[in-house]
């Protein structure tokens, strides 16, 4: 076997490999007898058919699975032999003829990880600020008085609308002259001041009555969440329907009660709240002090990514996104969202993800941090009992997508061990 080896990139490379005839013949062998074992041919046995009329007759298919064949035979040896360890699957990008007596030759290109170097300081007992833990007697309160909202009986009314006042609302939102598809509503509940639809609308709905027209102008970042709002001056016109005002029932011991959440005094529900509070700050503080310590380790490396990595990166936060969507009864057709508009904003989102998981790997191989043949197994086994797929199929789903992710939330946690939170006075 003939290899060469052409460097397209730091972190691209075309295998080229040659095979010489005398395995071409062997494999074309094998795969012409196994095809004359099952062949039903007119005045042969089965099975019994002569090896050149097979040759004739199946030609494509004999040069299709000895092609298959070969590169399964081959690759994993010249891959090994140039010492070429690939961060993807290798993508064949030439195959010649197949033909007996013939050398066959054909070209791979192999994706491997970036070489960069990454020293103990770039990435240990670096200092990183960090918000407190902590929940104030404020958040609690404020906690409180949502719930008291949330238990408020409504009533309607004629009376000019006040913060925290429940309003039915008819509108439409136009991009100039043209209506925003999807965006509109005969009927829709907004509690004013709470910004859940939209805080300059909520605020500009305050004083107006039943029956009162008004229009309001938007404009939305450039990172807006939806994209059929991004970077606009959107106008919308607005019909007040309905108005209603809360009535707040008190704060007492009864009242925590007929909440059913398994609190009987106005004292517990206090400390459940302060309880639920500090865990949803302590889970957000923790994710931002890991964003902000990998942002730092990355300051002090560069290195390239293969293209095909973010492109895969891309395709799964895609896939989440259209997830996440038919969740909501939404798409990309009902929302407008072109491959476009998509790549133009988890485009590099994908590129940063792709960089974050190779530093992660990198410091893995550099602390012997690893997961276990072991818990690989029960995952595999898991998988493939669980989704019903074959060992091979769980193996790759394993391998691709959940291995990636357990060692990366092992490395993250030895960097958090490892690194000096400053916490920001308040």
């Amino acid at each position: 076997m003939r290899l060469e080896v052409e460097e397209k990139s730091p972190v691209e490379k075309l295998l080229k490999i040659e095979i010489p005839p005398e395995e071409v013949n062997k494999v074309l062998e094998e795969v012409s007898s196994e095809i004359r074992k099952r062949a039903k041919l007119k005045g042969f046995r089965e099975g019994k058919a002569p090896l050149y009329l097979i040759k004739k007759l199946f030609k494509e298919e004999i040069e299709e699975r000895g092609i298959e064949r070969l590169i399964e035979k081959t690759l994993p040896k010249a891959l090994e032999e140039k010492g070429l360890e690939p961060l993807l699957r290798p993508r064949v990008e030439n195959v010649e003829r197949l033909a007996e007596g013939e050398p066959f030759n054909y070209t791979v290109l192999v994706e491997i990880r970036p070489e960069f170097e990454l020293k103990k300081e770039d990435y240990l007992g670096l200092e990183v600020e960090r918000e407190k833990d902590e929940v104030s007697d404020e958040e609690v309160e404020r906690m409180l008085q949502e719930i008291r909202y949330s238990f408020s009986e409504l009533k309607k009314t004629e009376d000019p609308i006040e913060e925290r006042y429940a309003v039915v609302i008819a509108f439409s939102a136009y991009d100039g002259e043209n209506l925003i598809p999807g965006h509109q509503a005969e009927a829709l509940f907004i509690d004013v001041g709470t910004g859940e639809f939209n805080e300059t609308v909520e605020k500009a709905l305050i004083g107006k009555k039943p029956g009162d027209r008004l229009t309001v102008e938007v404009e939305y970042p450039e990172d807006a969440l939806n994209p059929l709002l991004a970077g606009k001056k959107v106008r919308y016109e607005i019909e007040v329907k309905e108005v209603y005002k809360r009535e707040l029932q008190e704060l007492t011991d009864d009242f925590v009660k007929n909440l059913n959440l398994g609190v009987e005094s106005v004292e517990k529900l206090r400390e459940l709240i302060k309880d639920r509070l500090l865990k949803d700050k302590e889970r957000k503080n923790e994710n931002q002090y890991r964003e902000k310590l990998l942002e730092k380790i990355l300051e002090k490396v560069d290195f390239p990514v293969p293209e095909r990595y973010v492109e895969l990166k891309f395709y799964q936060l895609v896939e989440q996104l259209r997830e996440s969507l038919e969740r909501e009864g939404l798409s990309f057709e009902k929302m407008q969202l072109s491959f476009v508009k998509l790549r133009e904003r988890l485009y590099p989102v994908a590129e940063k993800l792709a960089k974050e998981e190779i530093l992660l790997e990198k410091i893995a191989e550099n602390e012997g941090i690893e997961i276990s043949e072991e818990e690989i197994r029960k995952q595999i086994e898991t998988i493939h009992k669980g989704l019903l797929v074959s060992l091979e199929e769980a193996s790759r789903i394993v391998y691709y997508n959940i291995l990636p992710k357990m060692l990366a939330e092992r490395v993250m946690k030895f960097l958090v061990e490892n690194s000096k939170p400053i916490y920001k006075e308040n």
